[in-house]
């Protein structure tokens, strides 16, 4: 149909526009962290999964291949105290498509306020970031699948706030002359901030995302690679293709699924000169009861620590 075409095109057009005008720094950071216990196993490589409402924030496309009504909770230990969750929600609209709701909290715990003298004032605040999302995916052509993702995002510092409303696009793409092979495309956080918390208006973290996920055919394994942030504006195309992440999926049993991923991006970032160790790697587990999942993932900031998720999640 028409329309279903002119989403295509419009979504093209976003992508390279996006690609060619790049994309520095920003605020609202949070919403480049990765909040599922499965995707971040998967070292974040997820633009190309489907039927799973975890992947919502990765690539809502993904959602046109889910049938049943889904429930996914996630809790994130995260560094320095900081901890983070995500909750989401999606069932299947009669001749419509597939909707869903989800959830993003992050908080940064307690600080001690102080003068200008570094003196503490006995008094102590918060800081926390919240994003709302509601989204809609469908096949939008033989072998194409699209989504779209409104989002809400607010930040508090103490009695400051700031806000901003986002979309996020996503296409894939099932490939007829291989089974099991799919490519997928995102744009995430396409929007503007609506106040600030001074007087400034931060951007939002843009992020341009391809990838692929591979069923293997002799091994039970499902593996996945993406390019990160290519919109990001850098020296040469080497630096653009060195923010890649990789994971894989094995299929142990009917009960336990094993994922191993590694983030280059992240462990470059962290190394000092001196190595940044395993940075960057990750690893979990699923396992599978019945119509439910339960999920772990570690991730390593090198010297830094790790972060720990825990996930749940269920088809209704």
């Amino acid at each position: 149909m028409k329309y279903r075409q002119h989403i295509i095109w419009l979504i093209c057009i976003f992508v390279t526009s996006q690609l060619l005008a790049g994309n520095g720094t920003s605020g609202f950071e949070f919403l480049r962290t990765d909040f599922s216990a499965r995707s971040s196993a998967m070292g974040g490589a997820f633009v190309a999964m489907r039927g799973d409402i975890n992947g919502v924030f990765h690539n809502p496309a993904g959602l046109a291949y889910t049938s049943e009504r889904q429930l996914s909770l996630n809790y994130m230990s995260y560094l320095l105290d900081i901890n983070g969750g995500q909750a989401g929600y999606t069932q299947r609209l009669p001749n419509l498509g597939q909707i869903s709701a989800a959830i993003l909290y992050f908080d940064y715990g307690a600080f001690d306020e102080t003068d200008e003298f570094a003196q503490k004032t006995g008094r102590s605040y918060g800081a926390n970031d919240i994003a709302i999302a509601v989204s809609y995916a469908d096949v939008l052509e033989q072998y194409f699948s699209y989504g779209v993702s409104l989002k809400f995002i607010n930040s508090k510092i103490d009695a400051w706030t700031a806000s901003a409303l986002a979309f996020d696009f996503g296409l894939l793409y099932e490939a007829p002359f291989e089974q099991d092979l799919f490519f997928g495309i995102s744009l995430l956080n396409v929007g503007a901030a609506l106040s600030a918390f001074v007087d400034t208006k931060e951007s939002l973290p843009l992020s341009l995302r391809i990838g692929f996920a591979k069923k293997l055919a002799h091994l039970p394994l499902e593996f996945n690679a993406s390019l990160n942030d290519l919109n990001i504006r850098e020296d040469s195309i080497w630096d653009r293709l060195k923010k890649f992440s990789i994971g894989g999926e094995f299929t142990l049993s009917q009960m336990l699924r094993l994922r191993l991923g590694y983030d280059n991006d992240l462990h470059q970032g962290l190394d000092t000169g001196k190595g940044a160790g395993f940075a960057g790697v990750s690893l979990g587990f699923g396992l599978l009861w019945q119509v439910y999942r339960f999920d772990y993932s570690f991730s390593s900031f090198g010297d830094l620590g790790a972060t720990h998720r825990f996930g749940f999640f269920g088809s209704l």
